[in-house]
């Protein structure tokens, strides 16, 4: 893992005169799965909304394998290869869970962008491969049994990993993984976690930020915690475990 994909460096971001934000600075690595987390209020959520370029950051550096990104828009990081998921599920209820795993990727297409989903302005070799890439990326996901239902109709854990599916259509160098376990229950948990570990496996790196500490001790290489806005410690799970500040500000006693 020596090829940096994320930098961040002294990132802030102020809303009037509240600091959300200060001097935030971290780096991701090629196939590497990092934690984000922190007590609520701590900027887990603005600092993904920043990265994802929801708002504009107040100053610092934001650079995606090497690119300065924080003047671009969302659409343009997608483009670049950063793309994420939400808190709470972002889906098309009307169309089949392929079809809304194929819109994800259509931002990868020279064609017309529906293209592949609505057989306008098709090219052939395009729309073979997306629809290839579709397919492993259901099997990736465990979502494969239920492609041809309507979003709509499936369990609101499947809703959940189709957001992740979706994502990685773009075939993105960064996911963004905004409270992925929110909702889940024990084994739709572990799925979670073979998942990660899987996409982190093929080279794609990933960001969790994320309240569940067994998933994040499992799951991720390293870890960075926030608390007001600003790092307090970045270690591997087995030193943010132990840390006092970390334990102090966050989880009240190790796990």
């Amino acid at each position: 893992m020596t090829d940096t994909v994320l930098e961040v460096e002294n990132l802030c971001k102020s809303f009037g005169g509240v600091q959300a934000i200060r001097d935030l600075s971290f780096t991701v690595a090629r196939g590497e799965v990092l934690g984000l987390i922190g007590p609520n209020g701590s900027g887990k959520s603005t600092t993904v909304n920043a990265l994802a370029g929801v708002f504009p950051a107040t100053s610092g550096q934001i650079r995606l394998g090497g690119t300065p990104v924080q003047s671009l828009t969302e659409h343009g990081r997608v483009g670049l290869g950063l793309t994420r998921t939400f808190q709470t599920a972002s889906i098309f209820p009307e169309f089949t869970v392929r079809e809304q795993i194929t819109l994800g990727g259509t931002v990868t297409l020279k064609s017309h962008p529906l293209s592949s989903v609505f057989g306008m302005g098709r090219d052939a070799s395009e729309a073979e491969a997306l629809r290839a890439r579709v397919q492993d990326i259901l099997d990736l996901t465990g979502l494969a049994p239920v492609a041809e239902q309507t979003v709509g109709t499936i369990s609101s854990a499947q809703q959940r990993f189709l957001m992740i599916a979706t994502a990685l259509a773009a075939r993105p160098k960064i996911i963004l993984l905004d409270e992925p376990a929110a909702g889940l229950i024990s084994h739709e948990r572990k799925t979670l976690a073979d998942t990660i570990k899987a996409i982190r496996d093929r080279g794609t790196s990933v960001l969790v930020i994320e309240h569940h500490m067994a998933l994040i001790m499992e799951v991720c290489d390293r870890i960075v915690v926030l608390n007001f806005g600003s790092k307090i410690a970045e270690g591997t799970p087995a030193e943010i475990r132990t840390n006092r500040a970390v334990i102090d500000a966050y989880l009240g006693e190790a796990v």
